[in-house]
């Protein structure tokens, strides 16, 4: 088959649905079937400039008014590209809900894979103001994408029933996944990285791999980090990505007086995350309900599960569908500082607990999360909808 996947965010971003895509087009390369990338970042340079700028001053003069602009530009600016090479692809498989609306009426074969809440997300970032007119569009543009998409494959079961409520589409689920394949890690790479990000190896390290954004939850680590630094000061909190919350949580360390045992690396390089997963002691996925958002099937949970690292998550959305407690990782009640400061001492402290849920996650990862498995539900999707 020859398959387009595309949307209106810029490709590759950090991020999930980055990350998703560049592995969902190596799996079914490696299928025989030739895929595409069409994205915003193929948009004319000048365009998304102008489309950027007047959005930036419209949301200064209302929230959500600049947030569906820029997305309505780049929705308009990828349908004229789609009118251009739509017709040389068997299937088009949209990652959000304005690729969906440009691909209506211009391929009879549209899916949708559905990443998250596209309103509630913009909500809890701060783009939209729930209840405004502007939130209300938003929920509008959402349901018009699920109804014209021929098929729509979410990434968890909470996304698929939050379709069903707004719809009477039945959407399939096929959850996030990863390519062990290509995630490896070597000595070299480990030891420079050590001393590129300045993390010495006499220092326990409790990695955050998150965008910083409210939804993720990032400020939970820094707050639990409070109550463990005195039993164990060898502690060091990573967080890597990049977001909104960069200023606040910098505020906070320094407030909390933990300059010492934060290190806020910024975005890291994909290729450089096997080394970091495999260099700390623990990964912290620490998700919240927010505003309406739930964290789905999370890839940095998925990465770190493969690199037999112990993850710890908030028990929240997909993360409670990939997770079960004390079996393959550890899961904590939403925003319990508490509760997540009791897991990292518990995978510090028990050695067996730490080989039991490191040896289940891996074997999980591998049986049920692979790009090869998911290539094929994938193509049984596209097909059906042909």
């Amino acid at each position: 088959m020859k398959i387009l996947l595309t949307t209106i965010f810029q490709y590759p971003h950090e991020g999930g649905m980055s990350t998703h895509i560049s592995m969902l087009k190596k799996g079914l390369e490696k299928s025989g079937h030739q895929v595409t990338v069409l994205s915003s970042s193929d948009i004319n340079k000048v365009i998304q400039t102008s489309i950027k700028g007047c959005g930036y001053l419209m949301n200064r003069l209302s929230v959500g008014a600049g947030q569906l602009y820029g997305d309505l530009g780049r929705m308009n600016a990828l349908k004229l590209a789609l009118r251009k090479i739509a017709g040389s692809y068997d299937v088009i498989n949209t990652q959000d809900i304005f690729a969906t609306i440009a691909a209506q009426r211009i391929h009879d074969n549209v899916v949708l894979t559905l990443h998250g809440y596209y309103s509630y997300e913009a909500t809890s970032r701060g783009a939209l103001k729930e209840g405004s007119p502007f939130f209300k569009k938003a929920i509008d543009y959402e349901k018009e994408a699920y109804e014209s998409a021929g098929e729509i494959i979410c990434v968890d079961n909470r996304l698929k029933e939050h379709v069903k409520r707004n719809t009477k589409i039945e959407p399939t689920v096929i959850k996030n996944f990863i390519d062990p394949s290509g995630f490896t890690s070597t000595n070299n790479v480990t030891n420079k990285l050590r001393v590129e990000y300045n993390l010495p190896d006499n220092k326990k390290i409790i990695l955050v791999p998150r965008r910083l954004t409210e939804k993720n939850g990032v400020i939970y680590p820094l707050l639990a980090l409070e109550k463990l630094i005195t039993e164990y000061p060898d502690i060091l909190l990573v967080y890597a990505g990049t977001g909104e919350m960069m200023d606040k949580l910098k505020q906070l360390t320094f407030q909390l007086d933990l300059k010492q045992q934060v290190r806020l690396l910024g975005s890291v390089p994909h290729q450089l995350m096997p080394s970091l997963y495999q260099l700390s002691n623990i990964v912290v996925v620490p998700s919240i309900h927010s505003k309406g958002v739930e964290e789905a099937t999370s890839i940095s949970a998925l990465e770190g599960m493969l690199s037999k690292t112990p993850v710890i998550a908030g028990a929240v959305g997909g993360l409670k569908e990939l997770i079960t407690h004390n079996e393959n990782g550890l899961l904590f009640s939403d925003r319990n500082i508490v509760e997540l400061a009791v897991h990292i001492r518990s995978i510090l402290n028990d050695q067996e607990l730490r080989e039991k849920l490191t040896h289940n996650a891996y074997e999980h990862v591998l049986s049920n999360h692979t790009v090869e498995k998911v290539a094929e539900e994938y193509l049984f999707a596209y097909k059906k909808n042909q």
